[in-house]
């Protein structure tokens, strides 16, 4: 069996639209990790293969001793956080498939990828051709959890964590809100990874977020009626400012919008990144003729990007 890298990892989970701020080495490792093959000691229940059941113990010293990466003990729950949940949660990884029902402290705590998954693995190191054909399929099963996390969420108050700080807000349940929390979340750290949240709005509280630090350092006044953005960041280690607008039923930015925003923030001394971020597919084809240029628009529940710096 070919070797899986953790560049071909990452590649993979690109290629198939995995939620990029989850794309890191350590997610990469996992999945290194738990298709491996090789025969090993030490495993759980009389187990021979990493493919057939690993612990984070195991992934910590397969990464040390296969890939050359070592990670302290104390990073079992970095790796249990912010990457096995999310490989599980996507579908691509199962918990304890040996006994689903095992307790979360439980030191036989297990993970395997899915069969799928797997068989997407074995394509894309193998038959370029056959990899294309089924990644269009994932594609599907990737979709359908998303749009099945996107329900939970229509039902609660939205929960919006803000970066680099102990803050977490409430907001109104809803659509637009909804958008807020993906492009926080999502996708402003795959643009900056150190953005700071500058100001986020509610549907039901214009003014549901600001850092007044950050709003002077970009020289921005927050007034409801200048028509700000719905979200936005700002990274003062580029000097960049993240303008994005939630699609929920009212427009992107098209070009009068983007004029709009361009006497707001001055482009001459930041670097200014438009997005327009849409829910559904549906909503997004009823705009797309209508946004500006150099515009990156987001389509959460596809994960899809499209670029109109081209047209």
């Amino acid at each position: 069996m070919s070797m899986l890298t953790i560049d071909d990892a990452k590649d993979l989970l690109n290629e198939i639209a995995f939620p990029s701020k989850y794309i890191t080495d350590t997610t990469a490792i996992c999945i290194c990790a738990l298709y491996d093959e090789t025969p090993r000691f030490n495993l759980i229940n009389g187990y021979t293969k990493l493919s057939q059941g690993a612990r984070v113990t195991d992934i910590l010293e397969f990464s040390a001793k296969e890939l050359n990466r070592k990670y302290a003990e104390n990073s079992r729950e970095t790796f249990r956080k912010y990457s096995l949940k999310y490989l599980v949660d996507e579908g691509l990884a199962i918990k304890n498939p040996d006994k689903p029902t095992r307790a979360t402290n439980s030191g036989l705590n297990n993970y395997v990828l899915s069969p799928h998954f797997k068989l997407l693995i074995d394509a894309y190191l193998t038959d370029t051709q056959k990899f294309n054909e089924m990644k269009f399929l994932f594609a599907n099963v990737i979709t359908l959890a998303r749009q099945e996390e996107i329900n939970k969420l229509q039902e609660q108050r939205i929960h919006i964590s803000i970066p680099f700080t102990n803050e977490e807000i409430s907001l109104s349940p809803g659509d637009h809100n909804i958008i807020e929390k993906f492009i926080v979340d999502e996708i402003m750290p795959s643009i900056c990874p150190n953005f700071q949240v500058v100001y986020i709005g509610d549907t039901q509280d214009k003014n549901a977020y600001s850092n007044e630090s950050l709003c002077q350092q970009i020289k921005l006044t927050i007034d409801v009626h200048n028509k700000i953005p719905d979200v936005i960041g700002y990274d003062p280690d580029t000097s960049t400012i993240l303008l994005f607008e939630a699609v929920a039923s009212s427009g992107p930015i098209d070009n009068l919008r983007k004029k709009e925003l361009l006497d707001i923030f001055d482009a001459t001394q930041f670097n200014l990144v438009f997005g327009t971020v849409f829910l559904y597919e549906k909503l997004f084809q009823s705009f797309s003729k209508t946004i500006a240029l150099d515009t990156d628009v987001y389509i959460i529940e596809s994960r899809k990007k499209v670029s109109y710096s081209a047209y």
